[in-house]
């Protein structure tokens, strides 16, 4: 039996004993580790979930209050979360490493010498966190919020600690550093306007065509009164041009209401010029033919 277990001078059962002893202590103590770590990352997401839900929490009433408390929550869940992944990784590595024999001291010296030294070579790293950490903090803008950011513009579709990321008209993801931003414009930030710029011909009544842009954007106030604000307001002539003359209207609505009230309301205007004989201006072209030619 004896040379069963033995294999060119080395005894099996030395190693068999000394890999079931691993197993029933370290071993054992790694996987506890490891269940642990899991079970205190979903305790720790459903005590964010639930800490958000009673900070954050909808009153029913604002809809503007509503609108910016989901994309609030919905930004401040994805930054605690990270924060909360990143923290339990990190112990739960610590731990398994002293499990397998590792010493926790010198490893922690080392990191710490390291992370001077990738410090200095790192800067702009630290310099996107940090402006990530205050563009939450400060309530700049938040997941969902339609953003300029440069010559990039998009839907914040996430703000992590390091990087913004916007999603365009195109689906084309901008991956931005924190640390870029320097100026940002933010088109859904507490509510939206759409500024109604509208054409007509000279020979226009003008009061005629107020009475008529007025009704339809009364009327679509009323139809639409969960996303418009006050009543819209129709400011009269804003300019006159050599063909036209241009008649501005606005219409405060919900934060990223404005392009869907822009183009039903530019839609019902139409088909109420065409019913009232209101001619919009197009672009004509002259040409003069001589009669000797």
């Amino acid at each position: 039996m004896d040379t069963l277990f033995t294999f060119q001078g080395i005894d099996m059962n030395k190693i068999l004993d000394g890999a079931v002893k691993w197993l029933l202590n370290s071993g054992f103590h790694i996987l506890l580790i490891l269940i642990i770590a899991g079970i205190g990352l979903r305790i720790g997401q459903l005590f964010i979930q639930r800490s958000l839900k009673l900070a954050l929490r909808d009153t029913g009433k604002d809809l503007l209050t509503n609108i910016q408390t989901g994309k609030r929550w919905k930004t401040l869940d994805t930054l605690f979360v990270t924060i909360l992944r990143l923290t339990v990784f990190i112990l739960a590595g610590l731990m398994i490493f002293r499990e397998l024999g590792f010493e926790i001291g010198p490893i922690l010296a080392s990191a710490g010498i390291v992370g001077i030294a990738i410090g200095f070579g790192a800067q702009s790293l630290v310099k996107d966190m940090i402006t990530g950490a205050f563009i939450v903090l400060e309530h700049q803008f938040d997941v969902g919020d339609v953003v300029q950011i440069g010559n990039h513009g998009g839907v914040v579709e996430r703000l992590g600690t390091r990087t913004t990321t916007l999603r365009d008209d195109e689906g084309i993801a901008h991956i931005i550093p924190n640390g870029k931003i320097e100026t940002v414009k933010v088109m859904t930030k507490g509510w939206s306007q759409l500024l109604l710029d509208l054409d007509v011909t000279y020979d226009t009544d003008i009061d005629r065509a107020l009475v008529a842009i007025e009704k339809v954007l009364k009327d679509y106030a009323h139809e639409f009164s969960s996303e418009v604000i006050g009543e819209p307001q129709v400011l009269g002539i804003e300019s006159l041009s050599g063909t036209s003359v241009k008649i501005r209207s606005t219409v405060k609505t919900a934060p990223g209401k404005q392009w869907d009230a822009g183009r039903i309301i530019r839609r019902r205007i139409k088909e109420v010029f065409e019913s009232n004989g209101i001619q919009l201006p197009f672009q004509q072209s002259l040409v003069w033919v001589h009669p000797g030619r």
